[in-house]
């Protein structure tokens, strides 16, 4: 962990555990240094308590994730990804959201940017 901070976490989500985040259309960014051309900006990555879904735990799936959100992209990073950056993952229940969690910890400029340049995207956005 950073800094010797402890974040709350569950050691129950292994490492190797995909996490899903959903991209709202007008917050992917042009950056050469991916593969793709595009990414998720860092804003993304900026709330407090950073919502997210184990995408195993996720009955449904892509479905399930973007229900009433047909534009809306998928980004992926592991639970493992977000540890090595100082920040926890914990289960927050959501009956809508089956997998429902939470990246905690304090996101820095630079924490939100190692992590937006480290997910895959599962799902573009469509036209905002």
């Amino acid at each position: 962990m950073s800094g010797g901070a402890t974040q709350p976490n569950d050691p129950s989500i292994p490492n190797d555990a995909d996490l899903w985040r959903r991209i709202p259309p007008a917050q992917m960014t042009e950056d050469d240094q991916v593969p793709s051309g595009r990414r998720p900006s860092t804003a993304n990555f900026d709330d407090p308590e950073l919502s997210v879904v184990i995408a195993a735990e996720c009955t449904g799936g892509l479905e399930t994730l973007l229900q009433g959100l047909p534009t809306f992209g998928v980004a992926s990073f592991t639970a493992g990804d977000v540890r090595r950056l100082g920040l926890g993952v914990v289960r927050v229940q959501d009956e809508s959201l089956p997998g429902h969690a939470h990246v905690t910890g304090h996101k820095t400029k630079s924490t939100r940017n190692r992590l937006a340049r480290s997910c895959r995207m599962v799902r573009y956005p469509g036209p905002a």
